[in-house]
Order: structure tokens, then C-alpha cells, then sequence
């Protein structure tokens, strides 16, 4: 029982948020230059999060109907037991998002403000997911059944049509999608 325990695939210990808003304001005599180079902000948001914990699982144990795999054939489960569950971590994730806005008084209480916005500006890819599929029950042998580990070599050299251990599968489209720039245009009265 005490191998079942471990992290929440939920479990993201550490986030950093940062974020800044800069308007500057000068003072110029001349009204064109200063309308120009006065009503501009530019917000930075940086974000990083731990990355999302996962196990070294095993396969080829005894297949369960349903399509389950287990060690034991009992339901249990199918990561390595010494190890425990989610003990492994994916890369800590991070992104970088931009604001740059220009506002322009058009009379008395009407202002027009342009904004650009850049999501995930570094355009940082941001892995959500990996080949869990460390070991390979093996052939048993004088009473003993090996554990095969799945690196590159022996997944070609066994002709198997799957990643190697720690290969990754996906890149997260949710939280931190590939960069993404949007335009507008708001009327403030």
C-alpha cells in the first residue's frame, strides 16, 4: 500500500507570476511631440509553473479485460513499485506575455486606445506530456521475469512501432499555446 502513494498528477508546487504596468509621461513644449510620446503603456506578464509529475510505468503484464495492464494481473498498478507514483517530473513550463497599448484623447471624455497584445512572446514550447512506458516485462527465464528497459536501442532493436522512455508526446495547447498576437482598437467615454 505504501507504494500507491505519491503526488497528485495535479500536484504543480511552484508558480511565479510577475507583472508590471509602465506608463512614462514626459514633458515636452512642443503639444505634437509630446500627444506622441505620451499615452503609451507597456505590460509585461512572465509566468512559470513546476512541471507536472509522472511515473515510470511498465507494460506487457497480465492484459485485464477492458484493455487494462497490470503487474499482477490484478488491477494493480502499472508503474514500477520500488519507485512509487509520480516521482518524475516534466520541465517547468513558462511564458512571457505582452501588452503595448497607445491611448489618444479625442475630446474632453473620449479617449481612443490602440492595443497589441503577444501571448507566449518567446513562443517557448511547453511539454505536457511523455512516454511513460519505461520498462518492458521481458520473457521469464529460470523462474525469474526480467524488466527490459525502453531506451531508443532496444525499442529498434525489438522492431516495436512506440516511442522510447522519456520521449515527449505533446506540447500543452491549453495554458500555453504557440505564440499568438491580437490587435484592438477600444473607445473609452
Amino acid at each position: 500500500m505504501r507504494y500507491d502513494k505519491g503526488l497528485s498528477a495535479l500536484n504543480y508546487p511552484h508558480k511565479f507570476v510577475a507583472s508590471v504596468v509602465w506608463e512614462p509621461r514626459f514633458t515636452i513644449e512642443q503639444h505634437w511631440l509630446r500627444s506622441t510620446v505620451n499615452g503609451w503603456a507597456v505590460s509585461p506578464i512572465f509566468t512559470e509553473t513546476s512541471g507536472r509529475p509522472y511515473s515510470l510505468d511498465i507494460f506487457g503484464g497480465t492484459r485485464l479485460t477492458g484493455g487494462h495492464e497490470s503487474i499482477n494481473g490484478a488491477g494493480g498498478a502499472a508503474y514500477l513499485p520500488t519507485v512509487g507514483r509520480n516521482t518524475l517530473r516534466l520541465p517547468d513550463t513558462g511564458r512571457v506575455d505582452l501588452r503595448l497599448s497607445k491611448a489618444v484623447r479625442v475630446s474632453e471624455g473620449v479617449k481612443v486606445r490602440g492595443v497589441a497584445e503577444a501571448f507566449n512572446l518567446t513562443n517557448r514550447v511547453n511539454y505536457s506530456s511523455i512516454m511513460q512506458r519505461a520498462y518492458l516485462v521481458g520473457k521469464e527465464t529460470n523462474g525469474i521475469t526480467p524488466l527490459v528497459f525502453q531506451s531508443a536501442a532496444t525499442v529498434a532493436a525489438e522492431g516495436l512501432n512506440v516511442r522510447p522512455f522519456g520521449t515527449f508526446t505533446a506540447a500543452s495547447t491549453g495554458q500555453s499555446p504557440e505564440r499568438q498576437v491580437q490587435l484592438g482598437l477600444r473607445v473609452e467615454f
